[in-house]
């Protein structure tokens, strides 16, 4: 069948039916194909996705609505049978409301994260310093602290570890906005909930406003006619231009998918700073192997340099995985926990066969985009990151 569908929701259509898991991307899809102008276009993009690869139950009901509206019936009770599949330990569940968390306990560090020196060492001098280290340097200059980063790079490389040890890192609260507490079928109040989160911020400054998956929230308007999107999105622009002072509020966005983004949130005064976050190379993958199999029954003959060598191109959602996989082979072995048999090489040369890289896919779509859609100079780290390590 040919299809009629934007090149951009296709691109999030085809994110989602690779990695079922990104619920951003699932949400910005159901957003746009509200407003789609056939029902064959509705169908056509939602038969692409396998439901059984979407975890969010409120995702999934949204599209048997929409399949529903489509005259698909059947298409949607598939959305409604469909088990929910089994969700790894790395895997956080979404919840309904926003987390403001003040330097808790065992708060996430930068010490706690693998690799990422590089955008390590950015944050701490575009955002760190202005808040914390060099405050009174940064007021003789008379230059104001806050603004918008944003973060993109494949799904599961740290971007919300990133956040939330940089929020520990400024003695700053951490806020963390989803699409979900946003938008909202009514007018006028997700227009409302933007103001709102924005006036609390503002109250408790210094304060680090998170906005995972941003691109549920800030999708290209020229494919989107719904007055009522580009309401949302206009609301979420005034507030980060700073009508009201925003001195000493950063917000910071993260996505898989930055090429979704309207191009009027990257202007200067809102992500007019971007930050690639890369997959793990050698030693963060063994920094964040070693740091996984803490605690864990390894047999001493174990060899981390081999399993490191196997999982070029792995992300540390997909490190998890792959020790998840390896102990439950292990249990499995085990006939009790007096007789034990320890995690080896053997249970990660078979968790292997299972586990493969979710990041190949992405690279492969973003290489379009770091060599055809780089003018501005936004992906200049991520082209740099290609050419270094292309095969």
């Amino acid at each position: 069948m040919q299809r009629d569908i934007p090149e951009d929701i296709q691109s999030l259509i085809d994110l989602v039916a690779q990695n079922g898991t990104n619920d951003g991307a699932m949400r910005a899809v159901l957003i746009l194909l509200e407003q789609a102008p056939d029902s064959s276009v509705i169908i056509d993009g939602l038969g692409q996705i396998e439901p059984g690869l979407v975890a969010n139950m409120d995702l999934r009901a949204r599209a048997a609505t929409l399949l529903r509206k489509a005259d698909a019936p059947e298409l949607a009770e598939g959305w409604h049978k469909v088990s929910a599949p089994k969700l790894g330990n790395n895997v956080i569940p979404m919840d309904r409301t926003s987390v403001t968390v003040s330097n808790p306990s065992g708060s996430i560090t930068f010490d706690d994260i693998g690799g990422l020196e590089n955008v390590k060492k950015q944050v701490r001098r575009k955002i760190i310093n202005p808040f914390q280290n060099k405050k009174a340097l940064f007021d003789r200059f008379k230059r104001k602290a806050g603004g918008g980063v944003l973060m993109y790079g494949p799904p599961g490389c740290g971007k919300t570890m990133l956040a939330r040890a940089l929020a520990f890192e400024c003695k700053a609260t951490f806020q963390n906005v989803r699409a979900a507490d946003i938008l909202d079928q009514y007018v006028g109040n997700a227009e409302k909930r933007i103001a709102q989160i924005f006036q609390e911020a503002r109250a408790s400054r210094p304060v680090v406003l998170f906005f995972d998956e941003i691109e549920a929230l800030a999708q290209k308007r020229q494919f989107e006619s719904s007055a009522r999107v580009n309401t949302t999105v206009s609301a979420l622009l005034t507030e980060m231009d700073g009508f009201s002072d925003n001195e000493g509020v950063l917000f910071l966005g993260a996505t898989n998918v930055p090429w979704s983004i309207d191009s009027a949130f990257r202007r200067p005064g809102r992500f007019d700073r971007t930050l690639f976050v890369p997959p793990p190379d050698r030693v963060a993958r063994k920094f964040i192997l070693n740091g996984l199999l803490k605690d864990r029954p390894v047999s001493e003959s174990l060899d981390i340099e081999r399993i490191i060598e196997s999982c070029t191109g792995f992300s540390g959602a997909d490190l998890s995985a792959l020790v998840d996989t390896a102990v439950d082979i292990a249990i499995e072995e085990s006939p009790s926990v007096e007789a034990l048999v320890p995690l080896s090489t053997v249970h990660f040369q078979e968790a292997l066969q299972e586990v493969r890289s979710s990041v190949g896919e992405w690279l492969g779509q973003a290489r379009n985009f770091a060599e055809y859609a780089n003018s501005s100079g936004m992906y200049d780290d991520l082209s740099a990151f290609l050419k270094k390590y292309a095969r």
